[in-house]
């Protein structure tokens, strides 16, 4: 009887990622709370950010409901260029949010 082989996930980087660092300490979390968080251990997130680990797609995700962002801002979004505008968002009611994102497309002529 053939034995059923799961595949393990596909490593999409390994390199290293200070934004992973640099959005844990924007959130101002240890590792173990990121770990708590992501349900992941705190030398996998410590490998991943210095890159001696890659990490999957759920992996990121993971680490992106732990930080309460996007995905992809993990990977292409430095949170010290958001200071003035996340704290903000971070803040707002779920009916204050919306408001704002009218706001920003009647802004941006999206709206």
């Amino acid at each position: 009887m053939a034995r059923k082989v799961t595949p393990r996930p596909k490593t999409i980087f390994r390199k290293p990622n200070t934004r992973f660092k640099k959005w844990r300490k924007y959130r101002e979390m240890t590792l173990e709370r990121a770990a708590e968080l992501s349900g992941m251990t705190a030398g996998n997130i410590s490998a991943m950010e210095r890159g001696t680990q890659g990490f999957t797609e759920d992996g990121l995700y993971a680490l992106a409901g732990a930080y309460k962002v996007p995905p992809g801002w993990l990977l292409d979004v430095d949170p010290e260029s958001l200071d003035s505008f996340l704290p903000a968002w971070d803040a707002a009611t779920p009916g204050d949010r919306q408001k704002i994102v009218e706001i920003a497309k009647t802004i941006t002529g999206r709206g």
